[in-house]
Parts: C-alpha cells; sequence; structure tokens
C-alpha cells in the first residue's frame, strides 16, 4: 500500500505554509488525490515534486 501524506503533513516536512501546498496542488505542480473531500499526495508524487523543484531553482 502505497504511504499517502496530508496536505498538513507535506507542509510540515518542506517547511512551507499549508496554503503554499494548496496552491501547488490547485496548479497541478504537487500531484495529489482527493478522496472525498480530503486531498492526499503520495510519497513519489511528493519526491517527484521536490526534485522538480530542485531543478528549476525554486
Amino acid at each position: 500500500m502505497e504511504e499517502l501524506y496530508t496536505p498538513q503533513e507535506v507542509a510540515k516536512m518542506l517547511k512551507v505554509s499549508l496554503r503554499a501546498v494548496y496552491k501547488w496542488i490547485h496548479e497541478g505542480k504537487l500531484k495529489s488525490k482527493k478522496i472525498g473531500t480530503l486531498w492526499r499526495i503520495s510519497k513519489d508524487a511528493l519526491e517527484e515534486f521536490v526534485e522538480k523543484s530542485n531543478e528549476s531553482g525554486n
């Protein structure tokens, strides 16, 4: 079973605001899944996002 994180957990891990995480989700920069009314981010999607962010210097 894949490991899933909440937007709050991702914000804490990346040391950014929760608003930034939701912005990335809505812009399609951070792949996520909506389960009912809750957003979840897979470990793979988070790692991919971090790699792309490091490559682009953001």
